[in-house]
């Protein structure tokens, strides 16, 4: 009887951590609001760059690298964001150095989720995308799901380092999101950027089959793919980055 009522705990136990894995990522209601506070942090401090990586407009070549299916597709789609949140953002990209911005197609992922443990997929640009002197300390990316229990992963890379990884979080929502996630380098690749000799680069999207997801096929789309880069650290040879503009909001 014991030992029946320890089996059950630990069943228990696992089912709500495997629940907790296909959690969506946290919404946030007030997209619009995310905007105009990256409006005024940019305009308060001039430190802060707004660099767009990728629109997605068809002028880089995008494949993916590595999959486990049998279908594996990508192509540029008429198929955007209509909410205010998004037409805003866009106006600003342009204000910030990107005046020729259309924003008439977005990126579409297909593909076919045979085994849900275990499946899983890297999508790369041809060749990594350079970013600009500074540390990269945001991203933003607007994503098309149809409530996919699938896990979105963001890789840099860096001369005399290990690929780095960062979590967007779940995509089992509905529709179009824009995504915000923090950027934290750890210090020695902070020191590669201080040195002006090994900047940093976008290398690839990963994403992953959680257990939950259903078998079949599946597409998502990418948009306005954005990093907020601090160049204060230049100004200082030496110093650590002055991570402030997350503590605006």
């Amino acid at each position: 009887m014991l030992n029946l009522k320890k089996i059950t705990i630990c069943l228990g136990f696992i089912l709500s951590f495997s629940s907790l894995l296909s959690l969506p990522r946290p919404h946030n209601p007030d997209e619009l609001g995310s905007v105009q506070i990256l409006r005024s942090a940019l305009a308060m401090d001039k430190h802060y760059l707004l660099y767009l990586v990728e629109d997605f407009e068809g002028e880089r070549p995008w494949d993916f690298y590595r999959v486990d299916s049998f279908l594996a597709q990508t192509q540029f789609a008429a198929s955007i964001a209509k909410s205010e949140a998004f037409q805003e953002e866009t106006k600003l990209i342009r204000e910030s150095g990107y005046p020729n911005l259309e924003n008439q197609t977005s990126f579409l992922l297909q593909s076919y989720v045979e085994n849900p443990r275990l499946d899983h997929w890297e999508i790369r640009p041809k060749e990594p995308i350079l970013l600009p002197l500074g540390m990269p300390i945001q991203g933003i990316l607007w994503v098309y799901s149809e409530g996919h229990h699938i896990n979105l992963s963001m890789g840099l890379s860096q001369k005399k380092s290990k690929d780095l990884y960062f979590d967007l979080g779940t995509l089992n929502f509905v529709g179009w999101r824009r995504l915000e996630f923090r950027i934290n380098l750890p210090r020695e690749n902070t020191r590669l950027i201080q040195s002006m000799s090994f900047p940093i680069s976008f290398a690839s999207f990963r994403l992953k089959s959680l257990a939950s997801q259903k078998k079949g096929e599946f597409h998502l789309y990418f948009d306005n793919l954005c990093f907020v880069i601090d160049k204060r650290t230049f100004s200082y040879p030496g110093s650590e980055v002055n991570d402030t503009w997350g503590n605006k909001r």
